[in-house]
């Protein structure tokens, strides 16, 4: 059997995102597909019945590293690293078919904790995640199991600062002038 392209893991990624959200919330979560994926956000994930919501990278891996671990890359231009606590990168790793074990790991802390590369001959930089499945790393705080994905997100979309939400009632008017 050939080998899935970083495309198809990628697209896998999303659809088990997707898949899990709502099913582990019961509904609660609704993920919305970003068609043009072009700062790298891959769903939208909001609050069945509210405006709050969080955008996220889905990685899919399906095998560890030489050392035991599971390793995945996001490449940007430094300035467009996303850094606001309701960007989310969720990273899963997938064996034997099935969703095994994953990381939920908002921005700020991925940025911190994921090492730093230049790619592209200089121009971007490529943020490394490696962490391990079954033992403690600086990203264990952030793994969880299947059954947790979608509650772990709502904990964190409830956990968002009041200026990333609408305030409650608000209503968008637009005028002429």
């Amino acid at each position: 059997m050939p080998e899935l392209s970083d495309v198809q893991a990628g697209r896998i990624g999303e659809y088990l995102l997707a898949v899990y959200a709502m099913l582990t919330t019961d509904g609660a979560l609704v993920p919305f597909q970003v068609d043009a994926d072009d700062d790298h956000r891959d769903l939208v994930v909001a609050v069945k019945g509210k405006s709050t919501f969080a955008s996220l990278q889905a990685k899919a891996c399906f095998s560890l590293g030489a050392s035991g671990f599971v390793q995945s890359n996001a490449t940007y231009s430094e300035s467009t690293i996303p850094t606001d606590r309701s960007w989310i990168y969720v990273v899963v790793f997938v064996q034997d078919l099935a969703p095994v074990v994953w990381w939920i790991i908002p921005a700020p802390d991925f940025n911190r904790l994921t090492s730093r590369a230049p790619a592209q001959h200089g121009r971007k930089v490529e943020l490394h995640f490696r962490a391990y499945p079954d033992r403690a790393d600086a990203f264990t705080p952030f793994r969880t199991e299947t059954r947790d994905v979608g509650p772990r997100l709502l904990e964190l979309i409830n956990a968002l600062p009041p200026a990333t939400k609408p305030q409650p009632g608000a209503r968008l008017v637009l005028t002429n002038r």
